[in-house]
């Protein structure tokens, strides 16, 4: 990502629906280039029991049938979204776009859960 680029992060507001901090999470993805930071990330609150599940993926906007997206072209090529979900129901969501640097926006949007949902405020 180049210095005059930033992407967001947007993220619901958890503070109605969670006791916060949590203090465990059941790691619930598929796709390993998500499965593995967010082991490695949150290993000390992982724990397949856990009554919330933290599950996401990766979307690119190639992969997009939007028209609109494919004619003006776009300027990022995907997003990386993870939701917390609490018996099916989603209680928390955050996603960062990302232009050719899945990495960065993996690191963005795990920091944005570790300071919402695991930190002490």
């Amino acid at each position: 990502m180049s210095a005059c680029e930033e992407y967001p992060v947007y993220a619901t507001n958890p503070s109605n629906q969670l006791t916060l901090p949590l203090n465990c999470i059941n790691i619930s993805t598929f796709n390993p280039k998500l499965t593995k930071p967010l082991k490695e990330k949150f290993k000390s609150f992982n724990n397949k029991e856990c009554k919330y599940k933290i599950t996401g993926y990766i979307h690119f906007v190639d992969s997009c049938d939007n028209p609109d997206t494919k004619s003006l072209g776009a300027d990022f090529n995907g997003y990386i979204r993870l939701y917390i979900k609490e018996k099916g129901s989603v209680v928390y969501k955050v996603q960062s776009d990302f232009k050719s640097d899945e990495q960065s926006a993996i690191e963005r949007v795990l920091q944005k859960v570790t300071k919402d949902i695991f930190s002490n405020r």
